[in-house]
């Protein structure tokens, strides 16, 4: 909303995890909707609201949210995750903490709030970049790598994925393949896919 002075005024929330995010988020609705997220991606997650990171909570944003303008800062140059945050949620702006200083962080916010995308260089480069593999996800293979990043065996699965047994196998035995991993470790499919940015 603006004054009489033609100058943005905020009301502001602020969270440092996902749990104490997601409650805020909640807190709002179709009536009184968030106009502008800031969202930082490493949150610490909130496991029992299946929320591991800003990314999730990007998701939810937009899911309840559609016109809510979202703008992402993040440490990772990972293509493989930025090109996944851009695909799944589509933030007007993203934001590497390694570009960002006051000046360029104030006309990033006035860009999105304006409708205007708004990606900083080193963004932009990691989406140049060409995948070296071209491995694509769905939702259930991210959920399924997420849970076992989170400890969790085929039963914690089964209720959480809503897939059959062999169903999960098939798509644990793919994604090793995908990633290369010739071991029949869940580990090293969990390490692989943080290596490759996807968790």
């Amino acid at each position: 909303m603006q004054d009489q002075s033609d100058k943005l005024c905020f009301k502001t929330e602020s969270a440092r995890d996902c749990e104490t995010a997601h409650q805020k988020i909640q807190s709002y609705s179709a009536a009184k909707p968030l106009d502008l997220v800031i969202l930082d991606l490493s949150l610490p997650p909130a496991p029992q609201l299946n929320l591991y990171s800003g990314d999730d909570l990007g998701v939810c944003i937009r899911g309840q949210f559609p016109n809510t303008k979202i703008l992402v800062i993040t440490s990772y140059t990972n293509s493989h995750r930025i090109r996944q945050t851009i695909n799944v949620y589509n933030p007007l702006g993203f934001l590497n903490k390694q570009d960002v200083g006051f000046s360029n962080y104030i006309s990033a916010i006035n860009k999105v709030l304006l409708g205007e995308t708004h990606y900083s260089k080193t963004i932009i480069n990691a989406i140049k970049q060409k995948s070296l593999n071209n491995i694509q996800l769905d939702a259930y293979d991210v959920i399924i790598l997420k849970e076992l990043a989170n400890g969790s065996n085929m039963r914690d699965l089964l209720k959480l994925v809503h897939l059959s047994k062999s169903a999960i196998d098939k798509r644990k035995r793919l994604l090793k393949r995908k990633f290369n991993i010739e071991s029949n470790s869940d580990r090293d499919l969990v390490l692989a896919a943080r290596t490759n940015g996807f968790i």
